[in-house]
């Protein structure tokens, strides 16, 4: 066995003077056998520690587990590594009624990589801190499970602390009419960005940010306004022209967000106009994380399907084809977008603003709605 693991077996054995050290590592191998191939040794005797002897990564001086080892059954685990992506912070409603939200991370060591799922505080943190990939973590006091797809998960809920080893800065907003488009091999977060409000949402959860779809002369964006911003662009409303002090951008799932938290400053400007970008034609759409509007003509729908995500929340989807004379694109529209389809017609000219666009597994371009997308008969 690993020192890591002779030491935990060492205590165990100090907590419970009446067993015998044959007794115990007759234990962890029933342990393992429980598990049908799935513990390590390393985390039977972490669990039997748990269980004997009431320790925890708190009470015990154990090294972080190698991602490689790392095993599905574990209760109380910590390990390191280096960010290779992260998913868009979602917001979901449980079964009881009650709001959670999630961050799906993939963790990479020199041993191998994981998918890291972080719940309700924890995503809170990670959404909140400037992360982007290349920065490394430590996630503490974490448990792993089996996902969906058959592979282990680790798992980080209120009990869980995530420590910021090295940090990266995250992608810059290509729609800032403050950055410079000479270089764009820096990353770094505008002073100022002047955006208005083309639509408005308040968070579910009670800790959560204030959503906003918002555009300048140079595009669309998605912006977040967390602490006491969030009141503050509420009591403005949609259609406001505001002026953003220190935010700072995070990519999430191919998406670049505009944030701004406790350092940021927000002023509504009322001397100040800005036009609305035009909708692009459908040809002039590339993949990226850029949000285009386009319009065109309903020439395909299918009703709307209620499905079940990676993270188990169940969401409904339906699609349109539409098209412009330039050409056409399959749009998929998602959660509360999905009924809309119920309202459309064949040969309905629609607008479509704030959609992302993709590259399907055939090659195909497609597009999809996100949240706060809007979709309008023309």
């Amino acid at each position: 066995m690993i020192e890591s693991s002779e030491n935990l077996l060492n205590q165990i054995l100090a907590r419970n003077p009446d067993m015998q050290r044959e007794e115990l590592l007759s234990m962890v191998e029933r342990k393992k056998q429980e598990s049908h191939g799935l513990l390590s040794d390393e985390g039977a005797v972490r669990l039997l520690a748990q269980q004997l002897a009431g320790l925890s990564g708190q009470s015990v001086n154990i090294s972080d587990l190698r991602i490689s080892s790392v095993q599905a059954g574990l209760s109380d685990a910590t390990i390191s590594g280096e960010i290779l992506s992260m998913s868009q912070f979602r917001e979901f409603q449980r079964s009881d009624g009650s709001s959670g939200k999630l961050v799906r991370v993939k963790l990479k060591d020199g041993s191998g990589q994981i998918t890291c799922v972080f719940w309700d505080s924890s995503a809170e943190i990670v959404e909140k801190e400037q992360l982007a990939t290349g920065s490394r973590l430590r996630l503490a006091h974490g448990y792993t499970r089996l996902g969906l797809a058959g592979e282990v998960e680790f798992h980080l809920g209120s009990r869980s602390t995530i420590e910021i080893l090295t940090r990266t800065q995250a992608t810059s907003l290509a729609a800032s009419s403050h950055e410079t488009h000479e270089s764009p091999s820096v990353s770094s977060s505008p002073e100022t960005v002047q955006v208005r409000i083309r639509k408005l949402q308040r968070s579910r959860g009670e800790n959560g940010p204030a959503w906003a779809l918002c555009e300048n002369e140079e595009g669309l964006t998605m912006a977040k306004f967390w602490d006491d911003n969030k009141e503050t662009v509420l009591s403005m409303g949609e259609g406001s022209v505001i002026t953003i002090k220190n935010p700072w951008i995070t990519e999430r799932n191919g998406m670049v967000y505009l944030n701004a938290g406790s350092r940021s400053s927000i002023t509504k400007e009322t001397l100040v106009d800005i036009d609305s970008p035009p909708p692009v034609t459908i040809a002039s759409i590339k993949p990226g994380p850029k949000l285009y509007t386009t319009r065109g003509v309903v020439i395909e729908r299918t009703d709307a399907r209620e499905i079940e995500t990676r993270e188990g929340r169940r969401t409904r989807v339906s699609n349109i084809r539409v098209e412009d004379g330039t050409g056409k694109i399959r749009v998929a529209l998602w959660d509360n977008l999905a009924q809309i389809v119920e309202s459309l017609r064949m040969g309905d000219a629609i607008r479509l603003t704030g959609i992302k666009a993709r590259e399907s597994s055939n090659g195909e371009l497609e597009a999809s709605t996100v949240f706060l997308t809007q979709i309008e008969k023309s």
